[in-house]
Formats: structure tokens, C-alpha cells, sequence
């Protein structure tokens, strides 16, 4: 498919981009030298952030149950390229495959809302993914949350309901901060946590009205089909009349006792 971006568009989409990136990741601190576990991802921007501020006497580790992405992003990168040569590997957030105390920090960028809740809860992966840290240690994580009104958040909703319907996956979503903080407050004695605004990504318009219609549709039933195609056509005009508008993000910190 062609870029619906011009060169200087995808130059300036790019560039906000590592900005938000870059945002995210400085929440983190001084993480130099740091043995730390990526979870549930394989952005190549929060792998190069990673790897940059751990340095060359720390160490990153990659986790995500897409073996295909995992693939991808470890061909990405060459040996030595970063100043932490990442170690990929397949497998479950709920059941990561660790043993306790291997790494100093956990951290995850946008995984709560995408995790499949029909069968576990989100308390389970966070408990799961703190099990494998050593005893002071950290599982820093940030998401989406609605407590700012966006399209994307609309985007968001109707991929998620795609998706039950398509195979009965039941996402966590995108939900209020409350929701989130509940979970922690019942789960762990030591958090801290930030909510920051909006992060205007430039362009993002224009990508998603070049997005192809789902797949996934031509699986549905008419009327669920109906229904869904008329959620995206609304959201397509919202999206002419004021953009694609971003949420909010929900920043947490737990020490791990």
C-alpha cells in the first residue's frame, strides 16, 4: 500500500513518535546497568530507549507471545548494535518464563488494555510478571486510560469488541485510572503512580483513514457486521472533524517486597 504520508509528514509522525517514547521512558529514571525485562511488546523505539539507558553493564530481555513480532524485531537489530544486545523470547505475561529475582525492573508501554481477560485477570499478569523480580525491585508499567475523552479511545472499543466477536477474546480495554488503581490497591502494599496528559502524534488522520476495512468483519454475522461497519463510519467522520485525538496515560511504579 502506498504511504498516505507525504516524506515530510512520516519524517514529522516519526519524530513525535520517540517523543512520546521518550516520555514514557524518562519516567523510568536512572535505570543504567539495570537488568531489565520489556513485557508483552516488541516496539523497536521502546527496545532502542530501553537499551540506551540501560547501557553496556546491564541487560534487556524481551518478552511477548507473538513469535512472529518477536521474530521481527529481533531481526532488527545486529549484534552489538545496541549499547544492551537484547535477549528475545517467546511467552506469557501471566506465565512468564523466569525464575525469581532475574531482573532488577519490569516495564510494559500499552500492555494492560491489550491482554485477553475472558480467562485470567490483569491482577494475575502483574502479580505473575512481579515474581520475577528480585526482592526491591521494580514493574513499571503505563497505559491508556479514558480519563481524558479521545477518538482513538472509540478505536480502541471497537476493535476490542471486533475481536470478542471474531473469537471470543475479552480485552482488558481502555478503561478510567480508577479501574487500574483498584487492582493495585488490592494487590500490592508499595505503588506510586502519575497520570499525564494527551501526546499529539502528528498525522495519525491520515493513517487511520488509509486503514483497510477488518478483515475479521467477513466473519461476523450480518448484523454484527452491520453494527460494526456503522461504529467505524462514525468514528471515520469524527476522526475528519477533529482528528485522531489520543488518551491519556496511567504511569505506575510497585516495589516488589
Amino acid at each position: 500500500m502506498n504511504d498516505p504520508l507525504t516524506p515530510e509528514e512520516r519524517d514529522e509522525h516519526e519524530r513525535d513518535l520517540i517523543a512520546f517514547s521518550d516520555r514514557e521512558l524518562d519516567l523510568l529514571g536512572d535505570i543504567r546497568g539495570r537488568n531489565v525485562l520489556y513485557a508483552g511488546g516488541t516496539s523497536p523505539l521502546w527496545i532502542e530507549g530501553l537499551a540506551e539507558r540501560i547501557g553496556k553493564y546491564g541487560s534487556l530481555t524481551v518478552l511477548d507471545l507473538d513469535g512472529e513480532g518477536i521474530s521481527e524485531a529481533r531481526n532488527l537489530f545486529d549484534d552489538g548494535e545496541l549499547p544492551a544486545t537484547p535477549r528475545f523470547v517467546v511467552g506469557d505475561v501471566f506465565d512468564p518464563p523466569f525464575e525469581r529475582g532475574s531482573f532488577d525492573l519490569v516495564y510494559s508501554s500499552g500492555l494492560l488494555h491489550e491482554l485477553d481477560v475472558s480467562e485470567r485477570d490483569v491482577g494475575g499478569a502483574l502479580s505473575a510478571l512481579a515474581n520475577a523480580l528480585r526482592s526491591g525491585g521494580r514493574l513499571a508499567m503505563s497505559d491508556f486510560v479514558d480519563d481524558v475523552e479521545a477518538a482513538q479511545i472509540e478505536d480502541e472499543a471497537i476493535e476490542a469488541e471486533l475481536l470478542h466477536l471474531a473469537t471470543g477474546a475479552e480485552l482488558f480495554g481502555v478503561g478510567d485510572s480508577t479501574r487500574i488503581l483498584d487492582i493495585l490497591e488490592g494487590a500490592f502494599a508499595l505503588y506510586g503512580h502519575s497520570l499525564h496528559p494527551p501526546f499529539e502524534i502528528r498525522h495519525l488522520d491520515k493513517l487511520f483513514l488509509a486503514e483497510p476495512e477488518p478483515a475479521e468483519l467477513d466473519t461476523l454475522v450480518p448484523d454484527d457486521a452491520k453494527r460494526i461497519r456503522h461504529r467505524r463510519e462514525r468514528l471515520r467522520e469524527r476522526v475528519k472533524a477533529e482528528g485522531y485525538t489520543r488518551p491519556a496515560t496511567l504511569f505506575f511504579d510497585i516495589t516488589h517486597t
